[in-house]
């Protein structure tokens, strides 16, 4: 029970922006069948690609809406369960949660659906969280909620399962092509404490959760650690940043790596350790 309470907090924002081959039932991508045991409804369009990333390896985006609310670049969160967590054993995550005006980790839009957001690389070995209404991957969404539940309930770290995306971002096979993946952690929050700002006035965001990120070759020098470039899908909706803040809209191309929490009215998380 210490383990879940301690993931909580941070479950209430993902700015954020994760296939497995293998466990639970295999649920092909255009399987009519299982979209319909979701209840999710038509696809919706995409107005971007991760083909800079992909190239020519097999990928399906996720264009399912995961949420009534949004597909799942919208990045979603309706319950806690939705927050799913990973061990994060073996590989580094991206970490996008405050990135937005620079200037470290800026977020800029790149003009086709997508804005290239500089993040931190969270070193492996450190647990991480995924919503599972923004995994980015078809395939693996799909056989994330066969295993999971729709909402994620029957996985970490309200279930005993771990969740088959926790184990598609540890074996960087998501997305291919990238580097590493964006997810959610708490690595930073010492050194950047976490402060909610609800923007409830619809205006694009990028959403990060589960994007390609590439590395870069630089450090922080604050942090230390590595800088990342990731490719957030953009959507247009209220949202909620990591940080405080009176500038909902930020300036010229930049916009805010955020995400829409909609299971309770702009929530103060308390992270722990």
């Amino acid at each position: 029970m210490k383990r879940i309470n301690r993931w909580y907090p941070g479950i209430t924002m993902v700015g954020l922006l994760c296939l497995l081959t293998l466990a639970g039932l295999v649920y092909s991508a255009d399987q009519a069948p299982a979209a319909a045991q979701q209840g999710t409804q038509p696809s919706s369009r995409a107005t971007f690609d991760f083909d800079r990333y992909t190239k020519n390896k097999p990928f399906k985006l996720n264009t399912l809406p995961t949420t009534r609310y949004g597909p799942p670049w919208a990045d979603i969160v309706e319950k806690p369960t939705n927050m799913l967590a990973c061990d994060g054993k073996g590989t580094p995550i991206a970490l996008c949660y405050y990135s937005g005006p620079g200037p470290t980790t800026p977020c800029t839009l790149d003009g086709r659906g997508i804005a290239n957001c500089t993040c931190y690389e969270i070193p492996s070995g450190h647990p991480y969280l995924v919503d599972i209404n923004a995994i980015l991957n078809r395939d693996v969404y799909l056989r994330t909620v066969a295993k999971c539940g729709k909402d994620g309930s029957n996985c970490r770290p309200t279930g005993s399962i771990e969740a088959p995306v926790c184990e598609a971002i540890n074996n960087n096979t998501l997305i291919p092509g990238a580097d590493l993946i964006s997810t959610f952690s708490l690595y930073l929050e010492k050194q950047i404490p976490i402060s909610m700002t609800s923007c409830a006035t619809p205006a694009a965001y990028a959403g990060c959760m589960t994007a390609p990120c590439k590395r870069t070759g630089k450090i922080d020098p604050k942090t230390r650690l590595p800088l990342v470039q990731c490719g957030c899908p953009t959507f247009t909706g209220p949202y909620q940043v990591g940080t405080a803040t009176d500038q909902c809209v930020l300036r010229g191309k930049h916009v805010w790596s955020a995400a829409n929490n909609v299971w309770s009215p702009s929530p103060t998380p308390t992270p722990g350790r």
